[in-house]
């Protein structure tokens, strides 16, 4: 077989991105991310401090001036005030001082003279006059356009709860935001620095773990082609260097998993050609319909027996196939329906005026859950074997009717004879006294056993009259009991009958039954002269195995008869229901075969085992239709 490389195509994601520049993303988004976290952190720390700082120093400066002007406010000293307002001005980070009265009017505005006496309705100046408390509000001067932090201190006299006035403080915050800047540069100097930095480690770390798997990935492809005589060797120290040992150790279990298939499927292969040749040499016909009704597979024999093309395409309906033979094809359809064990049909089959007898077999073929997947049907040309079975019948037919011209002519010879005694000695003797006595007591006597004959060998060849009812087997054996009693007390047997709870009624014919009981009984008595035990059990069995034997879907009732006499020989088993054989010195031997026909006109039959020395029973089995039947007690 021709070595063929298992060959996988990878493919490549339309998205794929190296893992070396994967590694390099994710460190520098990570680095990216902490250090925006840290600036975003820093300058909100300095922020606040330094908000805090601004705020600090404008309440201080205005809390100085409301400590300097609470006279100034309680006397309306007006011009004192702007003084005030214009000295504290001068710090380059104050933009205005802004002093309101106790009604709210301006009493000092640096620089704004204008205003000295007027009301401001802005928001902010709303809100400041009507502090309690100081305050600090962060707003835009709408002539600056800047950020400011206006601080707000109200005026109270000492002794009173009444506020005199307002003092407020406008501070720039342009220099805190001009220090906030100059910090974002130098952190963002300082990670720009570090992010590079980064870039450049995780590069030399990326391509110190990508390189040998890149060499993996390559020895990977390389595998999928079929090259699997390859060496791989990676040091690295840590799980890369295991996971190339591992997919070393891989690829040589890969190349004995891949000789061992290569030998599966050469033994496969070699199978399948030893199969094709068996179908074809085969003397049987093999055809096999899958579950659907098509043709699977048909050999030539099947071909020859059934007459169908050899060139049949499989797949073709069975239907098809077999329509000239509608008995085979009702027999497959019915499998295909209930696919249930391995059953067999015999079928005639018609062909160029010669009838062939084929038993077929069925046998389903089925998946792994259960389902039917082909019903294979076997076809075994019987036709011969049929043809002596007949000839064997009519041998053993020949036979039984010179056993049955021997037994007949010895049991009505003896008979004869002393009847032709008698008539031949009538003339000479007839006047001698005690003669007619002896005449009229012997010859009766012999006409009535040839009689009696006569009737046993009627009975046993007639078709059977049998009145068939509901009967009773306990009450049956019961009274044929009490019939032999005088005969088990002389011959010194003891007797016993045992009966299960469950035997249920049987349709039969009680006189017919009683005579073959009787007949049983009558042999075991005669088996045991010099004494015994008999036993005779009844009970309710379902046995499967019988079922199948005899065609039958009910229950059974068993009656066995047991005795402790001789038993009976090996050799004479195969005739004891033949009629005129017996081993007894008396009898017609027409017992059992009488006993044989009536059960066997009940449906029943009847099983017989036997040891030399230790006995013999005799299992008489009757059908019955349903086993929960209630029987009389």
């Amino acid at each position: 077989m021709q070595n063929s490389p298992l060959k996988i195509r990878i493919l490549k994601s339309p998205r794929y991105i190296p893992l070396r520049f994967r590694f390099i993303l994710l460190s520098s988004f990570l680095l990216i991310l902490l250090l925006g976290t840290i600036t975003a952190f820093l300058v909100a720390q300095q922020s606040r401090s330094i908000r805090s700082q601004v705020e600090r120093k404008g309440l201080a400066i205005a809390q100085s001036l409301a400590a300097t002007s609470k006279v100034a406010l309680v006397t309306y000293n007006y011009i004192s005030l702007e003084q005030s307002a214009n000295e504290a001005s001068k710090d380059p980070d104050i933009i205005s001082v802004i002093i309101h009265d106790k009604e709210g009017r301006v009493a000092g505005y640096s620089g704004r003279v204008d205003l000295q006496g007027k009301f401001l309705d802005d928001e902010e100046s709303r809100k400041a006059v009507s502090a309690t408390e100081p305050l600090a509000q962060q707003e835009i001067l709408e002539n600056l356009k800047k950020p400011v932090l206006d601080t707000v201190v109200p005026v109270y006299v000492p002794g009173s709860d009444l506020r005199w006035g307002t003092v407020r403080v406008i501070l720039s915050l342009e220099p805190m935001y001009h220090q906030l800047r100059l910090t974002q540069l130098i952190i963002f100097a300082i990670g720009t620095v570090a992010l590079l930095f980064g870039i450049l480690v995780s590069s030399l770390v990326a391509r110190r773990i990508t390189r040998p798997l890149g060499y993996l990935t390559q020895a990977t492809l390389e595998a999928a082609q079929g090259n699997l005589d390859q060496k791989i060797d990676v040091r690295t120290g840590d799980e890369v260097e295991v996971l190339a040992s591992n997919f070393s150790k891989m690829i040589k279990e890969i190349l004995v998993q891949k000789q061992q298939l290569e030998n599966q499927l050469e033994e496969i292969r070699h199978l399948q050609r030893y199969t094709e040749k068996l179908l074809t040499t085969m003397n049987d016909g093999l055809l096999s319909v899958n579950h659907g009704g098509a043709v699977a597979t048909v050999n030539p024999a099947a071909c020859r027996l059934l007459g169908i093309d050899p060139g049949i395409e499989r797949g073709t309906s069975a239907t098809e196939v077999l329509e000239h033979v509608p008995e085979l094809l009702e027999y497959i359809q019915s499998k295909l329906e209930s696919p249930v064990g391995a059953t067999q049909q015999q079928i005639r089959l018609t062909k160029r005026a010669e009838t062939r007898v084929i038993l077929a077999s069925c046998s389903p073929l089925l998946k792994r859950d259960g389902t039917l997947e082909e019903l294979i049907t076997n076809l075994h040309d019987i036709t011969e074997l049929k043809k002596l079975e007949a000839r064997i019948r009519q041998t053993e037919r020949l036979a039984a009717l010179g056993t049955l011209a021997a037994g007949m002519a010895h049991e009505i010879r003896n008979p004869l004879s002393a009847i032709k005694t008698f008539v031949q000695l009538l003339p000479r003797k007839l006047e001698k006294p005690g003669f007619l006595e002896k005449f009229n007591r012997t010859v009766p006597r012999e006409l009535e056993r040839i009689n009696r004959l006569v009737d046993d060998l009627l009975e046993l060849s007639r078709d059977p009259r049998y009145r068939f009812d509901w009967v009773d087997i306990k009450s049956l054996l019961q009274q044929c009991a009490e019939l032999f009693e005088m005969d088990f007390r002389a011959a010194d047997i003891r007797f016993e009958l045992q009966f299960s709870s469950d035997i249920p009624l049987v349709r039969a014919d009680a006189d017919q039954l009683v005579k073959a009981f009787q007949n049983l009984i009558r042999n075991a008595v005669q088996a045991m002269l010099g004494g015994g035990f008999l036993k005779v059990e009844a009970s309710s069995v379902l046995d499967k195995q019988k079922e199948d034997e005899y065609q039958h879907h009910g229950g059974w009732v068993c009656i066995r008869f047991k005795d402790t006499g001789p038993g009976i020989h090996a050799e004479d088993f195969k005739h004891i229901f033949n009629p005129f054989f017996t081993t007894k010195d008396s009898g017609t031997g027409l017992g059992l075969a009488i006993t044989h026909k009536v059960i066997t006109e009940h449906g029943g039959h009847i099983d017989v085992t036997s040891s030399v020395g230790a006995g013999t029973c005799f299992s008489v089995y009757l059908p019955h239709e349903k086993l929960d039947r209630k029987a009389f007690s």
